[in-house]
């Protein structure tokens, strides 16, 4: 039988209750408060000096102020003077653009062109793989005679570069040469606006390869098909090239990641965990039960940054693979993007990624198993290689996982 509780009690638990809850909210607000108080003088030295220039640049500056132009460049300059570079200020104009680029999608049919003065055609320098131009039929040494019914001159050939590469969605017409000599004009209509293939992957002899340029929403699916086809081929080792890769996306390198890995029996057992500045969780990812079974070669560089380290780490951390290169950049920590009122929005680092065993490699980097450095013209000429017989790292890793 249950008892009943006298009103009077329950009155006195519910004002207990409201009284706890006040005091702690008041002695949150006071330490807040007191943290305000801290920072004021310095806040007031700030604007003091602010309104200084702006007094100064009212009285004394010949040209005309661009009150707009100053808004966004005391947003710039405040976020610059952070000295981190992944917090920025992204103008309204840009921001369309800026959540294209985070997802991956690439602005423009995929064509890299330049103003040939000697024919008084746009010349094609380069065809982007995976992009509305690959399968068009125009190559590249192409000339492009007009952009949407407007012919190229010398005049508009900037605007025209610009339209057929900074455009999403819009319909692009060109007309185009294969050769000056020929003049047999082909016509193609193409959208602007592709999805990046950050993800590529081939099979080696008894290795397989996949190399990673960054992470996006469809990166850890791309990576699925590759170990798909890897296993459907008997390929039971794997070189993984994450050299000159710095995507930021760190819960699209967690799903690649826990493709791999089973279930985290160690500390946390999470993929990652993120904490902020006061040390606080604000994040923990965690791997399943499902994995892989590969021998793996990680080949990392000097700019191998973020989330390419996360996997890195993570993978030895797991006992999944060695690392092969270089002690990669030390970037270890979680941007969020906070959207404005005037349409813009800012990039702000908001707390450090603890790997899955290890400590924190922001400002530190991941050291490899194996050091193999390289030039930086090396680096540079890592993404338009066609093979690599003259790549020290991917032929140790090679040697690694076939045994020869």
């Amino acid at each position: 039988m249950s008892k009943k509780i006298p009103l009077g009690i329950t009155i006195a638990l519910v004002l207990i209750s409201i009284f706890v809850s006040t005091v702690a909210s008041i002695f949150i607000f006071l330490n807040l408060y007191d943290d305000l108080l801290l920072e004021l003088p310095q806040r007031a030295s700030q604007y003091e000096k602010l309104a200084d220039i702006d007094e100064l640049v009212r009285r004394e500056y010949f040209g005309e102020i661009n009150g707009e132009s100053i808004d966004k460049s005391l947003a710039t300059g405040y976020l610059s003077g952070l000295q981190d570079k992944y917090c920025y200020y992204i103008y309204p104009e840009d921001y369309s653009a800026y959540e294209h680029m985070i997802q991956g999608v690439m602005p423009g049919i995929g064509i890299s062109a330049y103003y040939d003065a000697e024919t008084g055609y746009l010349k094609t320098s380069y065809i982007y793989s995976d992009s509305p131009a690959e399968d068009s039929g125009i190559t590249e040494n192409s000339y492009i005679l007009s952009v949407n019914g407007k012919n190229v001159t010398e005049d508009n050939a900037e605007s025209l570069l610009s339209e057929i590469a900074d455009e999403y969605n819009k319909k692009i017409k060109l007309e185009y040469i294969t050769s000056v000599s020929e003049q047999n004009i082909s016509e193609v209509t193409l959208t602007s606006g592709y999805q990046q293939n950050s993800c590529t992957y081939r099979i080696d002899g008894p290795v397989g390869y996949i190399k990673l340029s960054s992470f996006y929403e469809n990166t850890s699916q791309i990576f699925a098909d590759a170990i798909n086809y890897f296993s459907e081929n008997s390929i039971s080792a794997m070189i993984l090239d994450v050299r000159n890769c710095s995507g930021i996306n760190y819960d699209a390198a967690a799903e690649l990641i826990d493709m791999i890995v089973p279930v985290g029996s160690e500390g946390t057992g999470a993929i990652y965990s993120a904490k902020n500045s006061a040390d606080e969780l604000v994040k923990q990812v965690s791997s399943d039960a499902a994995s892989i079974n590969m021998t793996i070669a990680v080949l990392i560089n000097s700019r191998t940054e973020s989330a390419a380290e996360l996997v890195a780490c993570d993978l030895r951390d797991f006992g999944k693979a060695i690392l092969i290169g270089e002690k990669t950049a030390g970037n270890g920590t979680m941007q969020q993007l906070f959207k404005l009122d005037d349409g813009g929005a800012v990039s702000l680092t908001v707390a450090k990624i603890i790997p899955y065993i290890s400590g924190s490699f922001d400002e530190i980097g991941v050291t490899p198993d194996r050091e193999i450095i390289t030039s930086e013209s090396f680096k540079n000429s890592l993404d338009t290689a066609e093979d690599f017989s003259d790549d020290e790292q991917y032929q140790n890793a090679y040697s690694y996982l076939s045994g020869k």
